[in-house]
């Protein structure tokens, strides 16, 4: 992989359970790490439901790899440009070299 083309600054987060101030349990997102990856979209669907226009957009987040990343799951997100992505599924490229990170921008 050609690092010098890793040109989008992403945060990586992972949800969290936190306590509100009414002693419940909630979901929040905390970051974990913030690096450098190479973006490709691959591709995107617009779908109409219950009079709702809804789109979707997939994309490869590419990464190297290193101990601040090396805990990705797919259960994660990656924040990019004020947008969340649902991260699918990870792919390792090389041995210990990249990996890629496959996700989904929802809008409705």
């Amino acid at each position: 992989m050609k690092f010098g083309r890793a040109d989008r600054r992403i945060a990586l987060q992972a949800s969290t359970l936190t306590t509100n101030a009414y002693g419940q349990r909630v979901a929040s997102w905390a970051t974990y790490a913030t690096v450098w990856a190479q973006l490709t979209y691959t591709g995107g669907d617009e779908k109409l439901q219950s009079d709702q226009v809804s789109s979707t957009i997939k994309t490869q987040f590419k990464i190297r790899y290193g101990s601040n990343v090396s805990s990705v799951k797919a259960s994660d997100r990656v924040v990019y440009d004020g947008n969340n992505y649902e991260v699918l599924y990870i792919q390792e490229v090389g041995r210990g070299e990249a990996l890629t990170l496959v996700c989904e921008l929802r809008s409705a």
